[in-house]
């Protein structure tokens, strides 16, 4: 594939280059692609078709194992069904104390809710949330694009996006930031679909209902939400295309959603005592640690802001190695190769910004990625996932712009079928050998290992720390929380069902040489391949999953 992106890249930038020249001597000249109305809908059905497949082929399955902070978002999801609490007890948290020493966004786990009254607590009904509205941000994708640049312009945006790596990948699993970017697109469109409709008001408070439910997505929403909404607003009362007192509703219905988060986070800045507001919570944290990942809170704010910035080139541009659940390394977020397009796109934007609303708005979109990348502390492709959506409408603007201007058959056939090649190589890799390295970072075999632990009949459960490396209990207790569907009453001690010691007692979560093993006592244990030695193994029946066992005590 090295060799493939080197030729792909080669290609891109100098026909962008060509086209660039283009479009800066004649902006506005050749810019309509022809296309028949028949083939068009067929290629969009196919590219929905593909996307839907894609990201459904497999699910549930793919990737393997569980992620533990998916987890988490799902037990808090469990207990809230069931109790109206966290699986702390704290009800109805407007931000989930999660790790406590690391807080996690709310809207994600009130998504599971429904699929898991439903459904029950599975992979499946924890992942469906993220699914379905990775879906919808597809559609929002093409319809916001359709209304910003055309219909011809939005077919290749959706095509892209059904393609994406990025799109791909955060849709088949759960992370509660990964709502963020799909909640600001849905805004997006609906305000841009407000100055398309002149003004309706319905609209505008869409719109701000989306921006308001961005604060329970991420909590960097608090420092790149307002200098979107405050852009925006500018621009469109300069424009004429938002009176002043639309402007009032348009704040008043934002901080209507949003103030209790906003709230939430003036109650940890100056450490004020959580607080009760009929049934919600907005709690105060006190082990938490999220202000150091924030720029204006660093020791040293310049040393940290150029780390900032070469991570931010990193992430975005460069397309570098991220975490495995983010990034296939030999694809990229937009594909290594399409940063030509993406710059062609950038330019023709920049150029259409007078005549095209939309086109501002997504700029502004841009910029509060770059600003969210400028501000956030060692940004991966998680943190900064807001800019994702703007780089695959710059990256379909270029090629757009590209078969536009230089519009032989050859070169629509080489560039489409550049990225049709990549995408089959991508979902070869995903399916394929990806899919066999992310069981080991979903915790397959430790899941595995715990969900055949919950058929025991022992007394007592013995569950190594060595989950997600040499000492991590917390893990280990999570991803058994959420594959024993551990009720949040007997989490916490108020409850225990006959014939169970109290949960604390069952279950215990250590590295295995740490705990006074006795063969005589009726227990059994979840141990590491090399915590092994630490059992007589002849006095116990023991079950192998990967690179861990489930030991039970012989009768």
């Amino acid at each position: 594939m090295e060799v493939l992106n080197q030729i792909f890249f080669a290609f891109a930038l100098f026909l962008s280059t060509v086209a660039m020249a283009r479009i800066l001597s004649r902006p506005y000249a050749g810019s309509e692609l022809s296309i028949d109305d028949r083939l068009y809908k067929a290629l969009l059905l196919f590219f929905a078709l593909a996307a839907l497949l894609v990201r459904t082929y497999k699910f549930g399955r793919i990737p393997g194992g569980f992620n533990q902070d998916g987890a988490m978002a799902a037990i808090d999801a469990l207990a809230l069904a069931d109790h109206g609490t966290d699986h702390y007890g704290m009800s109805f948290p407007v931000h989930l104390t999660a790790w406590g020493y690391g807080q996690m966004s709310a809207l994600l786990s009130y998504l599971m809710v429904p699929f898991i009254k439903l459904m029950g607590l599975s992979p499946v009904s924890a992942w469906l949330p993220q699914l379905i509205v990775s879906l919808l941000g597809l559609a929002a994708l093409y319809f916001f694009s359709r209304d910003a640049f055309g219909k011809k312009a939005a077919l290749l945006v959706f095509a892209f996006g059904a393609i994406a790596p990025w799109h791909i990948l955060q849709s088949r699993w759960a992370l509660d930031c990964n709502l963020y970017p799909h909640f600001f697109l849905f805004g997006l469109y609906f305000l841009n679909g407000c100055i398309k409709a002149k003004r309706p008001r319905l609209l505008l408070c869409f719109a701000m209902l989306m921006f308001g439910l961005c604060m329970y997505c991420y909590g960097v929403s608090i420092y790149t939400m307002p200098l979107f909404l405050v852009m925006a607003c500018i621009y469109l009362l300069a424009k004429r295309l938002l009176r002043p007192r639309e402007a009032l509703l348009a704040g008043f219905v934002w901080l209507a959603v949003a103030w209790p988060f906003i709230l939430v986070m003036a109650i940890n800045y100056f450490g004020w005592d959580s607080l009760k507001i009929g049934p919600f919570t907005l709690p105060y944290f006190s082990g938490s640690v999220r202000s150091g990942d924030i720029l204006f809170f660093s020791e040293n704010v310049l040393a940290q802001l150029w780390e900032n910035i070469k991570a931010l080139q990193q992430a975005v541009f460069a397309q570098g190695d991220d975490l495995p659940w983010n990034n296939i390394p030999a694809f990229g977020s937009i594909y290594l190769f399409s940063l030509p397009f993406a710059v062609l796109g950038f330019v023709w934007t920049l150029l259409h910004l007078k005549e095209k609303p939309g086109a501002m708005l997504l700029l502004f979109f841009f910029i509060t990625g770059l600003w969210c990348g400028i501000c956030t502390n060692g940004v991966n492709i998680n943190r900064i996932n807001i800019i994702f959506y703007p780089q695959i409408i710059f990256t379909a603007l270029g090629v757009y712009t590209l078969i536009s201007r230089m519009g032989t058959f050859t070169l629509r056939l080489g560039v489409i079928g550049a990225y049709l090649l990549a995408f089959a190589l991508l979902c070869g890799s995903y399916f394929g050998i990806y899919a066999r390295q992310m069981e080991y970072y979903f915790f397959k075999d430790f899941g595995s290992a715990v969900s055949a632990l919950k058929c025991s009949d022992a007394e007592r459960f013995y569950i190594t720390a060595r989950s997600q490396g040499a000492n991590t209990p917390n893990v280990s207790e999570v991803l058994t929380l959420f594959y024993h569907r551990i009720d949040a009453e007997y989490y916490q001690g108020k409850s225990s069902p006959e014939g169970l010691l109290p949960y604390a007692e069952r279950y215990t979560y250590a590295n295995m040489e740490d705990i006074d093993i006795d063969p005589e006592e009726d227990a059994a244990y979840v141990a590491a391949e090399d915590e092994l030695d630490s059992f007589q193994l002849e006095l116990y029946d023991v079950k192998q999953y990967g690179s861990y066992y489930l030991l039970e005590t012989r009768d």
